[in-house]
């Protein structure tokens, strides 16, 4: 008898310490408990500890090319690995559809898993829906790795084997679903929106004076905040040189940023120290999602200074922000733009304020505006949470099942 869902995903690291970690295990946990026989698959790589086992996932072996980027850097390890461990599934697929213990659908949230179980469907059987978090091709870190010619095609190939290929696609924001109708690569019923999400039991509103006693944060200053699990790629730069134009004329203000690789928290330590201001920050490098939830509480404001990617944009700290309920400073993006919009008035108002991309005068002002207009900050902090309402990972998983359910 064939089994509904496999969920196939495929995070490097098995802890909660990466966003598609933390979206993949939020995601499951929620749809376990909407379809009966569901289940999740991910590479491991020999016995590693497992954050998934609590899931009961299906690991497979990690073929860890990867690795070898530690040796020879190249951007190809990590497609190579992928490769193998979709063509390993593929395999797996047909023995459980010839014993009659085959999935008839497969939730993919990495592009090469989609593009090559896209291409074998015929073989495993299995219907695919793609859920698309960036295009390849266009990805920042990826895209200065690769050399030009063939190897750069492969990147293009592999977005559209997965959107093409796929029996439906899932897009995080609108933004992107109306690229892919606007190129023609498919139509508008073929692509459902649903945006990544916030775990309610950890992000919710807590008394700022409190959050800061339980850290042990002085009570009299601003604090501009920032919480991501990694610094790359968004412009954490740009908000430093921003707060050091803050402080000129408003200089009772801190700079929290929370998360942060070793070497990341060091290389922002060292421009704060150029600019001046390096003691107005807190650094507090990786925390757990729960410390992370406290520091958020314990900011003013808080802020999105950019993002990795543009169409597909969907941080999992926007959601957690409008969980908390504070004032909301971000980049002027129609991705970011789709969440935070909402009605008041039977006006269309925002929950955030918003930034010229990469205008560092543009941001401070913003911060300015929010730090020195406590009405204004109270109007987006109501907003924000307001708005956060329908972005839990319970709705979000009702979301995939009532998509998936077509395909069942």
């Amino acid at each position: 008898m064939s089994r509904p869902l496999l969920y196939v995903a495929y995070p490097m690291r098995l802890d909660l310490s990466a966003a598609n970690a933390v979206q993949t295990y939020s995601t499951v946990r929620e749809l376990q408990r909407l379809i009966p026989g569901m289940r999740l698959v991910v590479p491991r790589w020999l016995r590693s500890p497992s954050v998934f086992s609590r899931l009961d996932a299906l690991h497979l072996p990690r073929p860890a090319v990867n690795k070898l980027s530690k040796w020879v850097p190249w951007a190809g390890w990590s497609y190579i690995e992928r490769t193998l461990f979709a063509l390993m599934l593929a395999a797996l697929l047909l023995v459980m559809r010839l014993t009659g213990r085959g999935y008839r659908v497969l939730y993919v949230r990495d592009v090469v898993c989609a593009a090559w179980l896209a291409i074998l469907r015929p073989l495993h059987g299995s219907r695919v829906i793609y859920e698309v978090h960036d295009l390849e091709a266009q990805h920042p870190s990826k895209a200065g790795k690769w050399p030009r010619g063939s190897w750069r095609r492969v990147l293009h190939w592999l977005d559209r084997s997965a959107l093409l290929g796929s029996d439906h696609l899932v897009s995080l924001t609108e933004a992107f679903k109306q690229w892919v109708v606007l190129k023609r690569l498919r139509q508008e019923s073929d692509v459902t929106v649903i945006p990544d999400a916030y775990d309610p039991a950890i992000y919710f509103p807590t008394s700022r004076d409190e959050a800061r006693r339980t850290l042990r944060l002085p009570t009299e200053p601003a604090i501009v905040g920032y919480a991501g699990l990694t610094f790359a790629h968004r412009r954490l730069d740009l908000l430093v040189r921003a707060v050091a134009q803050v402080v000129e004329s408003f200089p009772n203000v801190l700079l929290m940023l929370v998360g942060g690789r070793p070497e990341e928290v060091a290389e922002i330590r060292l421009l704060g120290r150029r600019l001046g201001i390096e003691s107005r920050f807190v650094l507090t490098g990786q925390v757990s999602q729960v410390e992370a939830a406290l520091y958020m509480n314990a900011a003013d404001l808080l802020v999105i200074p950019d993002t990795v990617t543009r169409l597909t944009a969907s941080p999992l700290k926007l959601f957690e922000y409008m969980a908390v309920g504070k004032p909301i400073v971000c980049k002027e993006m129609p991705a970011l733009r789709e969440v935070l919009s909402m009605s008041e008035a039977g006006a269309e108002v925002g929950a955030a304020l918003y930034f010229r991309e990469g205008d560092v005068e543009s941001l401070a002002n913003a911060l300015l505006s929010v730090l020195q207009d406590s009405q204004l900050a109270a109007r987006l902090a109501k907003r924000a949470l307001a708005r956060a309402e329908p972005y839990t990972y319970a709705a979000r998983a009702a979301l995939i099942a009532a998509t998936t359910e077509a395909y069942l």
